[in-house]
């Protein structure tokens, strides 16, 4: 004979299952989370990647000024037209000792 009992509730399966659904609940949640930091983080990489190409460009164009400023030519014609001359022999001042006889 079959006794059927319709109210009984097994407590220790239902605890069980609950715990496993707020774990599910929670590693989803926190994946989520994890998702969006590396979103955010592939978004701050791209605009750094931007913004150290334009760097770049930047110093190429300040080199690219600066080497023209130095160049021999340049310096040649700034000499003309200041009327400047190119010594060939520079004499340079030099420092005498001074010497004490007793």
């Amino acid at each position: 004979m079959t006794i059927i009992q319709p109210n009984k509730n097994n407590y220790k399966s239902n605890f069980i299952i609950s715990v496993l659904i707020l774990v599910l609940i929670s590693v989803a949640l926190w994946g989520m989370f994890l998702y969006n930091q590396l979103v955010d983080l592939r978004h701050e990489i791209k605009k750094q990647k931007i913004s150290l190409d334009e760097a770049e460009v930047t110093n190429a164009e300040l080199k690219n000024k600066l080497y023209s400023i130095i160049d021999v030519e340049n310096l040649k014609s700034s000499i003309d037209s200041q009327s400047l001359i190119l010594d060939k022999n520079p004499e340079y001042v030099k420092k005498k000792l001074l010497t004490f006889d007793h």
